[in-house]
């Protein structure tokens, strides 16, 4: 079940990552469902909050993750297989957390315990009830800042991955100052100090927008000994404007694909939804209906789309410059693919099936390759650029 659009009107900034939520946590699932016996649901910061689904609170994050946890556990249990279905859900609003409380009843195959209070002050105790054993995934989706260094105990338990919103909106009027004190402490991570102030006050546009979120990624990724922390970039719905980052922590090269995947159609929603909005605004501006009120004709347009388009070119270009540095002992695609898959906006699959268009122009060799049926290459692979 498709979360539903109708359930965002007013608030389609939380469409776009529910939209990741929807795709990234059944992948999520399956992938480690044969390995680890626990998977365990943390989110410091649950709500719910403008919920319009009633009951069933499919348009929450927590709604969405304990749905594919339940479906999940009937699947591994159709194969013969037990694998324990755990969340920890944290609220501090005293209603929300009354609404969070009943919610649970809808949820009988997932053991949940629902805790009251801020998510900082919880943390120790949801680490000590996770067996080390057990794979974890944690959604750390707060209004403002929170204090990263009291959650460091959660974001770097070995087997996990953990999404990180940064309200980057905020952090770009106040970056280079000391108005907020966890937002400081946050950026002051990566590099020890708060030199990267005085930088950051020089700085504007792209080139602004860039630092502040390499230095808050990187802040994660070196807290929690991550290997990978690539963004999702989550715009105003009716500017051209970021609104908040989502930054996504990896250790597993398989965790970079299954988040690609997942971006990937997470960048196709939010550039639909922001199509659809402009579009009821201009109808409502210009008081008719037209042709294109679907908002189809924007999508090409919306930075969304570039954002994918540029991927893929930028992906090629990665690639071509990988495999001409190896010269003729060539790479193997095991080694190549997350390389380019960590810095570019594309997914394994389509990065594959570039290097397949490359082979087919006789661009790069590729040693017995299995037939002209096969469209990507194997993890053992060899490419090897021609001259």
């Amino acid at each position: 079940m498709a979360i539903d659009f109708a359930n965002y009107i007013g608030r389609e900034q939380a469409y776009v990552k529910h939209t990741f939520l929807d795709k990234y946590i059944p992948a999520l699932v399956g992938r480690i469902g044969s390995i680890y016996d626990e998977f365990v649901y943390v989110d410091g910061f649950a709500g719910p909050w403008q919920s319009v689904a009633g009951e069933t609170f499919e348009d929450t994050s927590f709604g969405i993750a304990l749905r594919h946890m339940s479906e999940q556990k009937e699947f591994w249990l159709r194969r013969g297989r037990k694998v324990r279905m755990r969340a920890f859900l944290v609220e501090k609003d005293n209603l929300a957390y009354k609404q969070l409380v009943q919610s649970v009843e809808r949820f009988p195959l997932i053991e949940i315990k629902a805790l009251h209070g801020r998510m900082e002050d919880h943390v120790d105790q949801i680490v000590s009830l996770i067996p080390t054993n057990s794979f974890s995934f944690s959604l750390i989706d707060p209004k403002g800042f929170p204090e990263i260094n009291l959650l460091r105990n959660l974001i770097s338990r070995k087997n996990s991955e953990t999404l990180v919103n940064f309200m980057f909106d905020f952090a770009n009027r106040f970056a280079g100052t000391d108005l907020i004190a966890a937002l400081t402490n946050w950026l002051s991570t990566t590099t020890g100090d708060t030199r990267w102030q005085s930088e950051i006050a020089t700085l504007t546009g792209i080139a602004r927008e860039e630092k502040i979120e390499w230095l808050a990624a990187e802040s994660l990724r070196l807290s929690g000994n991550y290997k990978y922390a690539p963004v999702i970039s989550v715009d105003k719905v009716d500017q051209d404007r970021v609104l908040y980052k989502l930054i996504f922590l990896s250790r597993h090269v398989r965790g970079l694909e299954v988040f690609r995947d997942s971006q990937y159609r997470t960048l196709e929603a939010q550039a639909a939804a922001r199509s659809v909005v402009k579009a009821r605004k201009r109808s409502e501006t210009t008081y008719t209906h037209d042709l294109f009120s679907s908002g189809e004709d924007a999508v090409p347009n919306d930075r969304s789309s570039m954002m994918i388009s540029k991927g893929s070119t930028y992906a090629k270009k990665e690639l071509i410059e990988a495999l001409k540095s190896a010269g003729q002992s060539g790479l193997c695609w095991q080694d190549v693919w997350p390389r380019v898959l960590n810095s570019c906006v594309i997914t394994r699959s389509k990065l594959g099936r570039i290097a397949n268009e490359l082979r087919k122009d006789g661009r790069i060799l590729a040693p017995d390759w299995p037939s002209e049926r096969h469209q990507i290459p194997s993890d053992s692979q060899t490419l090897i650029w021609v001259e």
